[in-house]
């Protein structure tokens, strides 16, 4: 365990810096913009993506007090519940996974990785994920009444010590532009529980960074994210004994593209699933990073964001969910163009033709 700059106990757990690349010819079939991908994904553990950072300080705090179960919740495709069972199993610590709903007919995604991880699921019969964090604390409880010592993490890593993970990302990614020189009109990501784009808030505004920061929230309203973001950002500032400057003005939501809600994948998602893979080998998910891209392209589509633009796009990872969704995404392709099935009934067998 070491000490962070501001001098926080931190594993180190993520493979950092991730790299900041341009992808050209994403760039160029976009229209022209100059694009940027902040490849959080590589973050190296347990698959990879943007939970790792928030957890280097959540397993971190953990430790400290001689926690020896990390209990947390989400859907069961959730990439923090993955994650946090990872980061259990690596510590040596039990790991406890509340899930919303019933289990799924198929194991697949980061629900098989967390049965992998040999985690412990408990699913609530519930499917809404807005009560998850009540399952959690009823967990926590009766895992103490046992005499057990649990350490809670809210559905998604929310909480100020959570965002501290993306105020030192922030602080990563200015470094990385002073070395090659880049200076970013925006900074666009997916949002679903905030933690993300607060810490990023907090860290652009304490490097002093004239950087926009979008928000592609995957599931609640615009108005919600930014009341909850604000919060967030407001405590994490004080934990980290900072002046609160960030304002409303500053938390750039864009709710047009949820779709039918939250883990539902949408037709222009899964199309700028294909598109990036097809460009850049570089693969999105249907649940985050699909629908931000799909943000992305109509956004630059609409002139919102001019080709004159430098924009960096945040890939917060989430590849298992691809497999979890393989049928959608595999059905929202018909054609076969790319597709040779090789006519075989002509061949002749010649181990049997042969002399033996």
């Amino acid at each position: 365990m070491s000490k962070d700059l501001f001098s926080l106990p931190r594993l180190e757990l993520a493979k950092l810096p991730t790299p900041l690349e341009r992808v050209e010819r994403l760039g160029h079939a976009l229209g022209d913009i100059d694009l940027w991908f902040k490849r959080d994904d590589l973050t190296g553990f347990g698959l990879g993506g943007n939970k790792v950072r928030s957890l280097e300080y959540l397993a971190a705090d953990a430790i400290r007090i001689n926690s020896n179960i990390l209990v947390t919740g989400g859907s069961p495709g959730s990439n923090h519940v993955r994650t946090t069972m990872a980061v259990a199993a690596h510590l040596g610590l039990k790991g406890v996974a509340v899930l919303s709903g019933t289990l799924p007919s198929e194991t697949q995604g980061n629900l098989l990785l967390n049965k992998l991880l040999q985690a412990k699921l408990v699913f609530t019969g519930d499917p809404e994920r807005i009560y998850l964090d009540s399952y959690i604390g009823d967990e926590v409880e009766r895992l103490r009444a046992l005499g057990e010592k649990p350490y809670m993490i809210k559905r998604g890593g929310v909480s100020s010590l959570g965002c501290v993970g993306y105020v030192t990302a922030a602080v990563e990614i200015c470094s990385q532009l002073q070395d090659l020189n880049i200076n970013p009109d925006l900074l666009l990501c997916a949002t679903g529980c905030g933690v993300t784009q607060a810490g990023l808030l907090v860290g652009f505004k304490l490097m002093e960074l004239n950087c926009q920061l979008y928000g592609v929230t995957v599931s609640r309203s615009r108005d919600e994210c930014i009341a909850h973001i604000k919060q967030l950002a407001k405590e994490t500032e004080e934990t980290l004994g900072l002046d609160s400057r960030v304002t409303s003005d500053d938390i750039l939501v864009f709710d047009e593209y949820i779709g039918e809600g939250y883990s539902v994948p949408t037709l222009e998602g899964i199309e700028a699933i294909r598109l990036v893979a097809r460009t850049e080998g570089i693969f999105l998910d249907p649940i985050y990073t699909g629908k931000a891209m799909a943000g992305l392209t109509d956004l630059v589509k609409k002139r919102h964001i001019g080709p004159d633009k430098t924009v960096i796009f945040l890939h917060t990872g989430g590849s298992p969910s691809i497999f979890s969704n393989s049928s959608v995404i595999s059905d929202s392709n018909n054609s076969t163009d790319s597709i040779i099935e090789k006519d075989t009934s002509s061949n002749v067998n010649l181990k049997s033709s042969q002399n033996i």
